[in-house]
Protein backbone atom coordinates (compact mmCIF):
# COMPACT_ATOMS: atom_id res chain seq x y z
CA UNK A 1 0.00 0.00 0.00
CA UNK A 2 1.39 3.41 -0.98
CA UNK A 3 2.27 6.08 1.57
CA UNK A 4 -0.34 8.43 0.14
CA UNK A 5 -3.07 5.81 0.51
CA UNK A 6 -2.00 4.99 4.07
CA UNK A 7 -1.94 8.68 4.95
CA UNK A 8 -5.36 9.27 3.39
CA UNK A 9 -6.92 6.31 5.21
CA UNK A 10 -5.36 7.39 8.50
CA UNK A 11 -6.60 10.93 7.89
CA UNK A 12 -10.10 9.66 7.09
CA UNK A 13 -10.26 7.41 10.16
CA UNK A 14 -8.99 10.16 12.46
CA UNK A 15 -11.43 12.60 10.88
CA UNK A 16 -14.40 10.27 11.34
CA UNK A 17 -13.42 9.56 14.94
CA UNK A 18 -13.11 13.27 15.60
CA UNK A 19 -16.48 13.92 13.98
CA UNK A 20 -18.08 11.13 16.01
CA UNK A 21 -16.70 12.50 19.27
CA UNK A 22 -17.67 16.04 18.34
CA UNK A 23 -21.13 14.91 17.23
CA UNK A 24 -21.65 13.06 20.52
CA UNK A 25 -20.71 16.10 22.56
CA UNK A 26 -22.74 18.42 20.34
CA UNK A 27 -25.78 16.11 20.48
CA UNK A 28 -25.59 15.94 24.29
CA UNK A 29 -25.41 19.72 24.49
CA UNK A 30 -28.25 20.04 22.00
CA UNK A 31 -30.46 17.78 24.13
CA UNK A 32 -29.66 19.81 27.25
CA UNK A 33 -30.17 23.08 25.39
CA UNK A 34 -33.55 21.90 24.09
CA UNK A 35 -34.72 21.02 27.61
CA UNK A 36 -33.62 24.42 28.87
CA UNK A 37 -35.37 26.14 25.96
CA UNK A 38 -38.61 24.22 26.58
CA UNK A 39 -38.42 25.08 30.30
CA UNK A 40 -37.88 28.78 29.53
CA UNK A 41 -40.77 28.80 27.04
CA UNK A 42 -43.00 27.04 29.54
CA UNK A 43 -42.03 29.53 32.29
CA UNK A 44 -42.68 32.45 29.93
CA UNK A 45 -46.13 31.09 29.05
CA UNK A 46 -46.81 30.44 32.70
CA UNK A 47 -45.83 34.02 33.60
CA UNK A 48 -48.36 35.42 31.12
CA UNK A 49 -51.06 33.01 32.34
CA UNK A 50 -50.32 33.66 36.03
CA UNK A 51 -50.92 37.40 35.54
CA UNK A 52 -54.32 36.66 34.05
CA UNK A 53 -55.19 34.13 36.76
CA UNK A 54 -54.28 36.57 39.56
CA UNK A 55 -56.37 39.28 37.95
CA UNK A 56 -59.42 36.95 37.67
CA UNK A 57 -58.88 35.70 41.26
CA UNK A 58 -58.84 39.24 42.56
CA UNK A 59 -61.82 40.38 40.52
CA UNK A 60 -64.10 37.33 40.26
CA UNK A 61 -62.91 35.05 43.02
CA UNK A 62 -61.05 31.83 43.45
CA UNK A 63 -63.58 29.64 41.58
CA UNK A 64 -63.37 31.65 38.37
CA UNK A 65 -59.55 31.63 38.58
CA UNK A 66 -59.48 27.84 38.93
CA UNK A 67 -61.85 27.55 35.95
CA UNK A 68 -59.49 29.70 33.86
CA UNK A 69 -56.65 27.30 34.69
CA UNK A 70 -58.77 24.30 33.73
CA UNK A 71 -59.73 26.01 30.50
CA UNK A 72 -56.07 26.45 29.67
CA UNK A 73 -55.49 22.71 30.40
CA UNK A 74 -57.36 21.83 27.21
CA UNK A 75 -54.10 22.22 25.24
CA UNK A 76 -52.91 18.64 24.52
CA UNK A 77 -49.24 19.59 24.62
CA UNK A 78 -49.31 21.51 27.92
CA UNK A 79 -50.92 20.39 31.16
CA UNK A 80 -52.02 23.22 33.55
CA UNK A 81 -52.98 22.71 37.21
CA UNK A 82 -53.99 24.89 40.16
CA UNK A 83 -52.02 23.78 43.21
CA UNK A 84 -52.00 24.82 46.87
CA UNK A 85 -48.68 25.18 48.57
CA UNK A 86 -50.01 24.57 52.07
CA UNK A 87 -51.53 21.12 51.58
CA UNK A 88 -50.08 17.67 52.21
CA UNK A 89 -48.05 16.03 49.48
CA UNK A 90 -50.71 13.32 48.95
CA UNK A 91 -53.46 15.88 48.23
CA UNK A 92 -54.85 16.00 44.65
CA UNK A 93 -54.07 19.73 44.54
CA UNK A 94 -50.53 19.39 45.92
CA UNK A 95 -47.56 20.27 43.64
CA UNK A 96 -45.77 17.27 42.15
CA UNK A 97 -42.39 18.83 42.87
CA UNK A 98 -40.51 18.43 46.11
CA UNK A 99 -40.05 20.87 48.98
CA UNK A 100 -36.85 22.29 47.49
CA UNK A 101 -38.96 23.59 44.56
CA UNK A 102 -42.09 24.69 46.46
CA UNK A 103 -40.11 26.57 49.10
CA UNK A 104 -38.69 28.83 46.40
CA UNK A 105 -42.16 29.32 44.92
CA UNK A 106 -43.50 30.41 48.37
CA UNK A 107 -40.91 33.17 48.23
CA UNK A 108 -42.30 34.40 44.91
CA UNK A 109 -39.79 32.78 42.57
CA UNK A 110 -40.49 31.02 39.29
CA UNK A 111 -39.03 27.51 39.37
CA UNK A 112 -38.63 24.79 36.74
CA UNK A 113 -38.05 21.07 37.24
CA UNK A 114 -37.54 18.01 35.04
CA UNK A 115 -39.08 14.76 36.21
CA UNK A 116 -38.21 11.31 34.83
CA UNK A 117 -41.21 8.98 34.94
CA UNK A 118 -40.87 5.19 35.53
CA UNK A 119 -41.43 4.67 31.80
CA UNK A 120 -38.32 6.73 31.11
CA UNK A 121 -40.31 9.67 29.77
CA UNK A 122 -38.95 13.09 30.76
CA UNK A 123 -41.41 15.88 31.69
CA UNK A 124 -40.55 19.53 32.37
CA UNK A 125 -42.49 21.42 35.04
CA UNK A 126 -42.80 25.19 35.58
CA UNK A 127 -44.18 26.64 38.82
CA UNK A 128 -45.47 30.21 38.88
CA UNK A 129 -46.38 31.69 42.30
CA UNK A 130 -49.99 32.86 42.85
CA UNK A 131 -49.60 34.88 46.04
CA UNK A 132 -52.13 37.40 47.39
CA UNK A 133 -52.00 39.14 50.72
CA UNK A 134 -54.26 37.39 53.23
CA UNK A 135 -54.95 34.46 50.89
CA UNK A 136 -53.70 30.88 50.87
CA UNK A 137 -50.44 30.46 48.92
CA UNK A 138 -51.10 28.87 45.56
CA UNK A 139 -49.09 28.15 42.42
CA UNK A 140 -49.72 27.56 38.76
CA UNK A 141 -48.15 24.24 37.62
CA UNK A 142 -47.49 23.83 33.93
CA UNK A 143 -45.93 20.63 32.52
CA UNK A 144 -44.96 19.40 29.10
CA UNK A 145 -43.42 16.07 27.92
CA UNK A 146 -39.96 16.34 26.39
CA UNK A 147 -38.74 14.59 23.27
CA UNK A 148 -36.62 11.57 24.29
CA UNK A 149 -32.98 12.51 24.76
CA UNK A 150 -31.83 9.48 22.77
CA UNK A 151 -33.94 10.58 19.84
CA UNK A 152 -32.52 14.09 19.96
CA UNK A 153 -29.02 12.65 20.43
CA UNK A 154 -29.09 10.28 17.45
CA UNK A 155 -30.84 12.79 15.21
CA UNK A 156 -28.10 15.31 15.90
CA UNK A 157 -25.36 12.71 15.47
CA UNK A 158 -26.82 11.57 12.16
CA UNK A 159 -27.03 15.12 10.82
CA UNK A 160 -23.47 15.88 11.96
CA UNK A 161 -22.10 12.66 10.43
CA UNK A 162 -23.82 13.22 7.09
CA UNK A 163 -22.43 16.72 6.81
CA UNK A 164 -19.00 15.87 8.17
CA UNK A 165 -18.59 12.74 6.03
CA UNK A 166 -18.93 14.79 2.89
CA UNK A 167 -16.35 17.26 4.13
CA UNK A 168 -14.03 14.43 5.23
CA UNK A 169 -14.35 12.69 1.84
CA UNK A 170 -13.39 15.86 0.02
CA UNK A 171 -10.53 16.51 2.43
CA UNK A 172 -9.32 12.91 1.99
CA UNK A 173 -9.30 13.31 -1.78
CA UNK A 174 -7.23 16.47 -1.45
CA UNK A 175 -4.93 14.68 1.02
CA UNK A 176 -4.35 11.82 -1.46
CA UNK A 177 -3.55 14.22 -4.30
CA UNK A 178 -1.29 16.45 -2.21
CA UNK A 179 0.47 13.53 -0.51
CA UNK A 180 1.14 11.87 -3.87
CA UNK A 181 2.62 15.09 -5.17
CA UNK A 182 4.54 16.17 -2.07
CA UNK A 183 5.55 12.80 -0.54
CA UNK A 184 5.00 9.76 -2.79
CA UNK A 185 6.72 11.07 -5.93
CA UNK A 186 9.90 12.23 -4.12
CA UNK A 187 9.97 8.99 -2.12
CA UNK A 188 9.69 6.97 -5.34
CA UNK A 189 12.76 8.81 -6.64
CA UNK A 190 14.56 8.10 -3.35
CA UNK A 191 13.63 4.39 -3.62
CA UNK A 192 14.94 4.25 -7.20
CA UNK A 193 18.17 5.88 -6.06
CA UNK A 194 18.47 3.32 -3.24
CA UNK A 195 18.09 0.52 -5.80
CA UNK A 196 20.86 2.07 -7.90
CA UNK A 197 23.12 2.22 -4.86
CA UNK A 198 22.30 -1.39 -4.04
CA UNK A 199 23.28 -2.33 -7.60
CA UNK A 200 26.61 -0.52 -7.16
CA UNK A 201 25.85 2.61 -9.25
CA UNK A 202 27.16 5.55 -7.21
CA UNK A 203 27.33 8.06 -10.07
CA UNK A 204 23.71 9.29 -10.08
CA UNK A 205 22.62 12.22 -7.89
CA UNK A 206 19.09 13.44 -7.07
CA UNK A 207 18.12 17.10 -7.39
CA UNK A 208 17.50 18.78 -4.01
CA UNK A 209 14.37 20.95 -3.93
CA UNK A 210 13.04 22.82 -0.92
CA UNK A 211 14.00 22.42 2.72
CA UNK A 212 11.54 19.84 4.03
CA UNK A 213 12.27 16.38 5.46
CA UNK A 214 12.23 14.69 2.03
CA UNK A 215 14.74 17.22 0.70
CA UNK A 216 16.91 16.57 3.74
CA UNK A 217 16.69 12.83 3.03
CA UNK A 218 17.72 13.40 -0.61
CA UNK A 219 20.65 15.56 0.52
CA UNK A 220 21.80 12.88 2.99
CA UNK A 221 21.41 10.18 0.32
CA UNK A 222 23.61 12.15 -2.09
CA UNK A 223 26.18 12.65 0.68
CA UNK A 224 26.07 8.91 1.41
CA UNK A 225 26.79 8.18 -2.27
CA UNK A 226 29.85 10.42 -2.13
CA UNK A 227 31.05 8.74 1.06
CA UNK A 228 30.45 5.26 -0.37
CA UNK A 229 32.32 6.16 -3.54
CA UNK A 230 35.27 7.44 -1.49
CA UNK A 231 35.12 4.37 0.75
CA UNK A 232 35.04 2.09 -2.32
CA UNK A 233 38.08 3.87 -3.76
CA UNK A 234 39.94 3.50 -0.47
CA UNK A 235 38.88 -0.14 -0.16
CA UNK A 236 40.06 -0.87 -3.71
CA UNK A 237 43.41 0.79 -2.99
CA UNK A 238 43.79 -1.03 0.31
CA UNK A 239 42.74 -4.32 -1.30
CA UNK A 240 45.33 -3.88 -4.04
CA UNK A 241 47.99 -3.06 -1.43
CA UNK A 242 46.96 -6.07 0.64
CA UNK A 243 47.12 -8.39 -2.34
CA UNK A 244 50.54 -7.00 -3.27
CA UNK A 245 51.76 -7.45 0.32
CA UNK A 246 50.44 -11.01 0.43
CA UNK A 247 52.11 -11.83 -2.85
CA UNK A 248 55.39 -10.37 -1.61
CA UNK A 249 55.09 -12.42 1.57
CA UNK A 250 54.39 -15.59 -0.40
CA UNK A 251 57.28 -14.87 -2.76
CA UNK A 252 59.58 -14.34 0.23
CA UNK A 253 58.36 -17.64 1.63
CA UNK A 254 59.15 -19.34 -1.71
CA UNK A 255 62.63 -17.86 -1.67
CA UNK A 256 63.12 -19.09 1.89
CA UNK A 257 62.06 -22.55 0.74
CA UNK A 258 64.47 -22.31 -2.20
CA UNK A 259 67.25 -21.54 0.27
CA UNK A 260 66.26 -24.60 2.27
CA UNK A 261 66.29 -26.74 -0.86
CA UNK A 262 69.54 -25.34 -2.20
CA UNK A 263 71.88 -27.45 -0.04
CA UNK A 264 70.15 -30.70 -0.99
CA UNK A 265 69.97 -29.81 -4.68
CA UNK A 266 73.62 -28.71 -4.68
CA UNK A 267 74.57 -32.20 -3.52
CA UNK A 268 72.36 -33.75 -6.17
CA UNK A 269 73.97 -31.59 -8.87
CA UNK A 270 77.42 -32.77 -7.78
CA UNK A 271 77.08 -36.29 -9.22
CA UNK A 272 76.09 -35.38 -12.81
CA UNK A 273 78.63 -32.55 -12.87
CA UNK A 274 81.38 -34.94 -11.76
CA UNK A 275 80.40 -37.39 -14.51
CA UNK A 276 80.43 -34.58 -17.08
CA UNK A 277 83.82 -33.32 -15.94
CA UNK A 278 85.36 -36.79 -15.86
CA UNK A 279 84.08 -37.75 -19.34
CA UNK A 280 85.19 -34.42 -20.80
CA UNK A 281 88.71 -34.83 -19.39
CA UNK A 282 88.94 -38.40 -20.71
CA UNK A 283 87.96 -37.24 -24.20
CA UNK A 284 90.37 -34.30 -24.06
CA UNK A 285 93.29 -36.45 -22.87
CA UNK A 286 92.65 -39.11 -25.48
CA UNK A 287 91.98 -41.81 -22.92
CA UNK A 288 88.73 -42.63 -24.69
CA UNK A 289 89.17 -44.37 -28.03
CA UNK A 290 87.67 -42.53 -30.98
CA UNK A 291 85.03 -45.19 -31.50
CA UNK A 292 83.82 -44.75 -27.84
CA UNK A 293 83.82 -40.95 -27.95
CA UNK A 294 80.19 -40.71 -29.20
CA UNK A 295 78.98 -42.81 -26.25
CA UNK A 296 80.84 -40.56 -23.82
CA UNK A 297 79.30 -37.50 -25.47
CA UNK A 298 75.85 -39.05 -25.07
CA UNK A 299 76.55 -39.61 -21.37
CA UNK A 300 77.71 -35.97 -21.02
CA UNK A 301 74.52 -34.74 -22.80
CA UNK A 302 72.25 -36.91 -20.59
CA UNK A 303 73.91 -35.63 -17.41
CA UNK A 304 73.69 -32.05 -18.70
CA UNK A 305 69.95 -32.51 -19.31
CA UNK A 306 69.61 -33.83 -15.78
CA UNK A 307 71.38 -30.76 -14.37
CA UNK A 308 69.24 -28.47 -16.54
CA UNK A 309 66.04 -30.18 -15.36
CA UNK A 310 67.00 -29.84 -11.69
CA UNK A 311 67.95 -26.17 -12.06
CA UNK A 312 64.83 -25.37 -14.11
CA UNK A 313 62.60 -27.03 -11.49
CA UNK A 314 64.18 -24.93 -8.74
CA UNK A 315 63.96 -21.72 -10.77
CA UNK A 316 60.34 -22.38 -11.70
CA UNK A 317 59.50 -22.75 -8.04
CA UNK A 318 61.34 -19.52 -7.05
CA UNK A 319 60.13 -17.37 -9.96
CA UNK A 320 57.53 -14.66 -9.15
CA UNK A 321 54.35 -15.24 -11.16
CA UNK A 322 51.20 -13.23 -11.65
CA UNK A 323 48.39 -15.06 -9.79
CA UNK A 324 46.32 -16.83 -12.41
CA UNK A 325 43.78 -19.59 -12.03
CA UNK A 326 43.49 -22.39 -14.52
CA UNK A 327 42.39 -25.98 -14.49
CA UNK A 328 45.14 -28.22 -13.10
CA UNK A 329 45.60 -31.85 -12.08
CA UNK A 330 46.34 -32.01 -8.35
CA UNK A 331 47.97 -35.44 -8.38
CA UNK A 332 50.53 -34.29 -10.97
CA UNK A 333 51.12 -31.16 -8.90
CA UNK A 334 51.70 -33.30 -5.80
CA UNK A 335 54.16 -35.57 -7.67
CA UNK A 336 56.13 -32.56 -8.90
CA UNK A 337 56.40 -31.15 -5.36
CA UNK A 338 57.42 -34.55 -3.99
CA UNK A 339 60.13 -34.84 -6.63
CA UNK A 340 61.45 -31.37 -5.82
CA UNK A 341 61.63 -32.13 -2.10
CA UNK A 342 62.93 -35.71 -2.27
CA UNK A 343 66.62 -34.72 -2.06
CA UNK A 344 66.03 -32.47 0.98
CA UNK A 345 64.01 -35.23 2.62
CA UNK A 346 66.72 -37.86 2.06
CA UNK A 347 69.15 -35.81 4.19
CA UNK A 348 66.74 -36.35 7.12
CA UNK A 349 66.17 -40.00 6.21
CA UNK A 350 62.59 -39.15 5.13
CA UNK A 351 60.75 -40.43 2.08
CA UNK A 352 58.18 -38.22 0.32
CA UNK A 353 55.66 -40.31 -1.60
CA UNK A 354 52.37 -39.76 -3.38
CA UNK A 355 49.72 -42.23 -2.23
CA UNK A 356 49.30 -44.75 -5.10
CA UNK A 357 45.57 -44.93 -4.38
CA UNK A 358 45.15 -41.19 -4.99
CA UNK A 359 42.50 -40.22 -7.50
CA UNK A 360 43.18 -37.89 -10.45
CA UNK A 361 41.62 -34.65 -9.23
CA UNK A 362 41.12 -31.54 -11.36
CA UNK A 363 40.43 -28.09 -9.95
CA UNK A 364 40.48 -24.46 -11.07
CA UNK A 365 43.50 -23.15 -9.13
CA UNK A 366 46.66 -21.07 -9.24
CA UNK A 367 49.04 -24.02 -9.67
CA UNK A 368 52.16 -22.20 -8.38
CA UNK A 369 50.39 -21.12 -5.18
CA UNK A 370 48.97 -24.59 -4.47
CA UNK A 371 52.42 -26.09 -5.15
CA UNK A 372 53.84 -23.62 -2.63
CA UNK A 373 51.18 -24.68 -0.09
CA UNK A 374 52.02 -28.39 -0.58
CA UNK A 375 55.78 -27.64 -0.35
CA UNK A 376 55.38 -25.71 2.92
CA UNK A 377 53.42 -28.57 4.50
CA UNK A 378 55.87 -31.25 3.31
CA UNK A 379 58.89 -29.28 4.60
CA UNK A 380 57.14 -28.89 7.97
CA UNK A 381 56.49 -32.65 7.97
CA UNK A 382 60.17 -33.37 7.23
CA UNK A 383 61.23 -31.08 10.10
CA UNK A 384 58.78 -32.90 12.38
CA UNK A 385 60.54 -36.27 11.74
CA UNK A 386 64.20 -35.93 12.91
CA UNK A 387 64.41 -39.72 13.18
CA UNK A 388 63.15 -40.33 9.66
CA UNK A 389 59.89 -41.72 8.33
CA UNK A 390 57.48 -41.23 5.46
CA UNK A 391 55.49 -38.19 4.33
CA UNK A 392 52.47 -39.19 2.25
CA UNK A 393 50.63 -36.84 -0.11
CA UNK A 394 47.18 -37.98 -1.21
CA UNK A 395 44.46 -36.46 -3.43
CA UNK A 396 40.79 -37.32 -3.74
CA UNK A 397 37.34 -35.98 -4.54
CA UNK A 398 34.75 -35.65 -1.74
CA UNK A 399 31.86 -33.63 -0.41
CA UNK A 400 32.50 -31.53 2.67
CA UNK A 401 31.30 -28.44 4.54
CA UNK A 402 33.51 -25.71 6.05
CA UNK A 403 33.70 -25.63 9.88
CA UNK A 404 32.12 -22.16 9.86
CA UNK A 405 28.98 -23.41 8.05
CA UNK A 406 28.33 -27.13 8.64
CA UNK A 407 25.16 -27.07 6.49
CA UNK A 408 26.88 -25.74 3.34
CA UNK A 409 28.16 -29.05 1.99
CA UNK A 410 29.72 -28.91 -1.47
CA UNK A 411 31.94 -30.85 -3.88
CA UNK A 412 35.63 -30.42 -3.02
CA UNK A 413 39.06 -31.40 -4.31
CA UNK A 414 41.17 -32.59 -1.36
CA UNK A 415 44.93 -32.65 -0.82
CA UNK A 416 46.08 -34.48 2.30
CA UNK A 417 49.62 -34.46 3.77
CA UNK A 418 50.33 -37.08 6.46
CA UNK A 419 53.53 -37.47 8.47
CA UNK A 420 54.85 -39.81 11.18
CA UNK A 421 56.47 -37.10 13.23
CA UNK A 422 56.37 -35.86 16.83
CA UNK A 423 52.87 -34.34 16.49
CA UNK A 424 51.51 -31.00 17.74
CA UNK A 425 50.54 -30.53 21.42
CA UNK A 426 46.83 -29.89 21.93
CA UNK A 427 47.43 -26.46 23.49
CA UNK A 428 49.19 -25.32 20.28
CA UNK A 429 46.82 -26.74 17.67
CA UNK A 430 44.56 -23.68 17.81
CA UNK A 431 47.41 -21.26 17.06
CA UNK A 432 49.36 -22.99 14.32
CA UNK A 433 47.90 -20.78 11.55
CA UNK A 434 48.87 -17.54 13.31
CA UNK A 435 51.68 -15.58 11.57
CA UNK A 436 55.12 -16.04 13.20
CA UNK A 437 53.88 -18.72 15.62
CA UNK A 438 56.32 -21.65 15.68
CA UNK A 439 57.40 -24.40 18.04
CA UNK A 440 60.76 -24.89 16.26
CA UNK A 441 64.05 -23.79 17.75
CA UNK A 442 65.68 -20.45 17.01
CA UNK A 443 66.88 -20.32 13.39
CA UNK A 444 64.85 -23.36 12.35
CA UNK A 445 61.68 -21.62 11.24
CA UNK A 446 59.98 -18.23 10.76
CA UNK A 447 56.43 -19.26 11.69
CA UNK A 448 55.13 -18.08 8.29
CA UNK A 449 54.78 -21.38 6.41
CA UNK A 450 51.41 -22.47 7.78
CA UNK A 451 50.10 -18.89 7.83
CA UNK A 452 50.98 -18.42 4.15
CA UNK A 453 49.47 -21.78 3.28
CA UNK A 454 46.27 -20.91 5.16
CA UNK A 455 46.03 -17.61 3.25
CA UNK A 456 46.53 -19.33 -0.11
CA UNK A 457 43.72 -21.81 0.58
CA UNK A 458 41.39 -19.01 1.77
CA UNK A 459 42.11 -17.08 -1.45
CA UNK A 460 40.89 -20.17 -3.30
CA UNK A 461 37.65 -19.98 -1.21
CA UNK A 462 38.63 -23.18 0.57
CA UNK A 463 39.68 -24.15 4.07
CA UNK A 464 42.21 -26.37 5.77
CA UNK A 465 42.11 -28.54 8.86
CA UNK A 466 44.79 -30.08 11.07
CA UNK A 467 44.68 -33.24 13.16
CA UNK A 468 47.58 -34.36 15.32
CA UNK A 469 48.49 -36.84 18.02
CA UNK A 470 51.67 -36.34 20.01
CA UNK A 471 54.17 -39.07 19.12
CA UNK A 472 52.07 -40.41 16.23
CA UNK A 473 52.12 -37.68 13.60
CA UNK A 474 49.94 -35.01 12.01
CA UNK A 475 47.56 -34.75 9.07
CA UNK A 476 46.87 -31.52 7.21
CA UNK A 477 43.92 -31.53 4.82
CA UNK A 478 43.34 -28.85 2.15
CA UNK A 479 39.77 -28.45 0.81
CA UNK A 480 39.36 -26.65 -2.53
CA UNK A 481 35.71 -26.22 -3.63
CA UNK A 482 35.22 -27.44 -7.17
Amino acid sequence: MKVATKFALAFLVCGLLSVLVYSSVAATREAQSMEETVAEDLASLGHTLSVSVLAVWERDGETRAVELVRYTDRDERIEARWTWLDVEANSPLAPRAGRDITDGVRLGRVRTWVKVRPTGERVVFAYLPLLRPGQRPAALELSRPLVARSRVFWTEVREQLVASTGVAAFATFLAVVLTSWIVSRPLAEVAEQARRIGAGDLSHRLATKGSDEVSSLVHDLNAMCDQLRDARTRADDEGAKRIAALEQLRHADRLRTVGTLASGIAHELGTPLAVIAMRAKMIASGEVPKEEAPDSCKIIAAQADRVTSIVRQLLDFARRRIPKRAEAELRELSERAASLLSTLAKKSNVRVVVDPTSEPVRANIDASQIEQAITNLVINAVHAMPNGGTVTVATRNTRAAPPSDPDAERACAVIEIRDEGAGIPEEHIGRIFEPFFTTKGVGEGTGLGLSVTHGIIEDHEGWMTAKSAVGKGSTFTLYLPV
